[in-house]
């Protein structure tokens, strides 16, 4: 029986598309508080970590990192407005916001495109880098269970996923 981690097609795919094959390898120049916060232009400190960092083989452009990284800020300015303190975000909480980001843009943009593009991933990467996608089935978009619209967090006890699910709220209200 596959391990959960090695069976997370979604997850695997975005860690694909910055250019690395698990979470560790993406974020780990990102644990440094240091880049908690935002710049004078309101660009969060990771956001410049990640593209000054960013893998040769990366196959997201800055510009739609960029375009992310705003959409988070401004959802955080939305739902920080209350609150004493505005939220600052640690890289987990930060990368679960940013996925959330890439996954709703793709699923609404064009969600043909995101199915034949997991698919594809799904197939060529099947047994590589300790990936384990024989027993997921193939996604489809016309069954009564679309299992493209859905999304899952794996996120510690504490790990602030109420704060997270606060942005996701907006995020999908957003697309």
């Amino acid at each position: 029986m596959a391990k959960l981690s090695s069976s997370l097609v979604l997850n695997k795919y975005i860690l694909d598309l910055f250019g690395v094959t698990d979470l560790e390898t993406l974020s780990r120049d990102l644990k440094d508080s240091i880049y908690e916060g935002y710049d004078e232009n309101n660009i969060s400190l990771f956001h410049h970590a990640l593209v000054t960092k960013l893998y040769s083989n990366a196959d997201l452009p800055a510009e739609l990192l960029l375009q992310y990284d705003q959409n988070i800020y401004s959802h955080t300015k939305a739902i920080s407005e209350k609150r004493t303190e505005p939220i600052k975000w640690k890289y987990f909480q930060y990368m679960a916001l940013l996925f959330t980001e890439i996954y709703l843009d793709s699923y609404f943009s064009d969600k043909e495109t995101l199915r034949a593009k997991l698919n594809s991933f799904k197939k060529n990467k099947e047994g590589k880098n300790n990936n384990d996608f024989a027993s997921i089935t193939e996604y489809r978009l016309e069954t009564d269970i679309n299992d493209l619209n859905k999304l899952a967090y794996w996120n510690a006890t504490g790990s602030g996923k109420t704060l997270i699910m606060h942005v996701n709220i907006l995020q999908f209200k957003f697309f």
